[in-house]
């Protein structure tokens, strides 16, 4: 029989590791009074079960805060001689992963002796948790192994969540043994992931979305401005006021009026159809264009009015009626000018309209009606989907990952610590109780708050649990970034991409774990043979 003497340890996933390598049939469990406070007893029932189903017998001991070592000892001493004198155990192990080092030491050395009088086989057993080797050290005869951990464990969300105090609000489960989300839009998700990592423009459309929405807009509203029934409308009100100041009109006005109205729609017409005009997202050029045109007809315009009107009216002041139709003619013009002025800060954008529109009505579309969140959120909420899919299509296509992982979770929402609410992008389970987590990041982000949530991720998951950062950015992509390739960052900005240099001084020098979004198959490769 094998008897194994542990403290309970934060690390519930290492501790569970630890206990199926031993392999032990009973277990001698010692509580600090930190793991009373916490509850990390309460999972022992949870951590010894087997695969087959039964479980292993154990004995919990709770440790006072100001426990001397030799006290320490004599309480571990009673209950182990209660324990051999019940069964024949012919192996002792003590795990070395686990409890404060003070602590461990001396019980190790106890144990020793112990074996010796008893002349019982004694073994420490150690476990890496970041290369996953088991070290196994039988001290009889000074024999040491090293292996990998085989430990795999069958623990649903809920399960490992809660070894940590932490309960499931919400998720949105992608991918276990039940459930595979995207079965029904894998396709149109396909295309769109693959769209991503291969488009420049797409990648430009979550990490400034707004920016280009505005622009779209702004293009869309300047064209309806002057070539629609805007301009006529304004030309209207023009037209009414130069005939409001004159009281005295013949019946010829009706056709006097439509002259000056389709001259004045002519003039607003020819200078759109200039050649400089065909893309108003070169605003530069476009308001400067606009106002050559201007200064061209402005004269001829002023001529064209005054000689058809003063024929209609009765006053004889010529210059002042010069004067107000100049006004009015100026008043006409600032009308268009502001929407010139509007996209005035948008330069060298050469942006596909019907390409932003094409991807609105298929992904956001559904988003705007049933979401109360604003834009910004309701495509961050699109790129989550994505990663999550990434994360999806990998393990479908490669076995390994099949075989390592448990489950994949998006949108997972925690009831943790003080009622407080975590949110997790995606959320990986692997076999042996490990979790990895895929942030999504559409826009930028300090590093400051990437530990901000590494911090709080690892109070409710334990140190089991890693987190890379996700944006929709390319490895090709952050390599120039990094090295602020000027001409790669005047590319990126000419598709609508805002804070180029923020982005570059923020991948040049952060430390954390960013994954490329064309990487995260690799990128959990590399997990699963670390876990594995």
């Amino acid at each position: 029989m094998k008897l194994l003497v542990s403290f309970v340890a934060r690390q519930t996933v290492v501790q569970t590791a630890v206990l199926q390598e031993a392999g032990a049939d009973h277990i001698l469990f010692i509580t600090t009074p930190m793991g009373a406070e916490n509850g990390w007893y309460e999972n022992i029932p949870m951590i010894i079960q087997k695969k087959e189903g039964g479980g292993v017998s154990y004995t919990n001991v709770f440790i006072s805060e100001d426990i001397s070592l030799s006290v320490l000892v004599e309480t571990v001493k009673r209950h182990i001689h209660a324990i051999l004198d019940r069964f024949p155990v012919r192996e002792l192990y003590c795990d070395a992963s686990s409890g404060k080092g003070i602590h461990r030491i001396v019980l190790a050395n106890y144990l020793k002796n112990l074996a010796e009088k008893r002349e019982i086989d004694y073994f420490l057993i150690y476990f890496d948790t970041d290369t996953r080797i088991i070290n196994r050290v039988c001290m009889n005869k000074m024999a040491f192994s090293q292996y990998k951990s085989r430990f795999s464990i069958d623990w649903h969300l809920n399960d490992r969540l809660s070894v940590y105090g932490a309960t499931v609000a919400d998720t949105v489960p992608v991918f276990d043994d039940r459930t595979d989300y995207f079965k029904d839009t894998s396709g149109q998700y396909e295309e769109l992931y693959d769209n991503l990592c291969s488009s420049m423009i797409l990648r430009a459309f979550f990490s400034s979305y707004e920016n280009i929405k505005l622009l779209v807009d702004l293009k869309k509203e300047l064209r309806d401005f002057l070539i629609e029934s805007y301009v006529k409308e304004q030309v209207d009100k023009f037209i009414q006021r130069i005939f409001g100041v004159m009281p005295h009109l013949k019946k010829e006005i009706v056709s006097t009026r439509e002259d000056i109205r389709d001259s004045l729609i002519q003039f607003f017409n020819e200078m759109v159809s200039k050649k400089e005009f065909s893309n108003p997202s070169f605003s530069y050029s476009f308001r400067n264009g606009l106002g050559r045109q201007y200064k061209k007809y402005k004269s001829s315009m002023i001529s064209t009015i005054f000689y058809k009107t003063s024929k209609l009216s009765l006053v004889s002041e010529t210059t002042a009626l010069k004067k107000d139709i100049s006004i009015f003619l100026e008043i006409l013009f600032e009308k268009v000018a502001e929407k010139v002025n509007s996209v005035s800060d948008v330069r060298n954008i050469d942006f596909p309209e019907e390409q932003f529109d094409r991807f609105k009505q298929k992904y956001v579309k559904d988003l705007q009606k049933e979401s109360r969140l604003d834009t910004r959120s309701q495509i961050s909420i699109v790129f989550e989907k994505i990663v999550s899919f990434a994360v999806y299509k990998a393990i479908m296509d490669n076995p390994l990952l099949k075989e390592t992982i448990s489950s994949v979770h998006q949108n997972v929402k925690l009831d943790g610590k003080a009622n407080s609410l975590i949110e997790i992008d995606t959320l990986v389970i692997f076999k042996n109780g490990y979790i990895h987590i895929f942030e999504a990041k559409s826009s930028h982000v300090s590093n400051k708050d990437i530990n901000s949530k590494i911090l709080v991720l690892k109070k409710y998951l334990g140190e089991s649990a890693g987190m890379d950062i996700v944006f929709p950015f390319t490895e090709q992509d952050i390599l120039y970034f990094e090295e602020k390739d000027e001409k790669y960052l005047k590319k990126f900005h000419s598709k609508g991409l805002k804070n180029v240099n923020t982005w570059g001084n923020f991948f040049s020098s952060t430390d954390k774990i960013v994954v490329p979004v064309d990487k995260i198959g690799e990128r959990l490769v590399e997990l699963a043979l670390k876990y594995s």
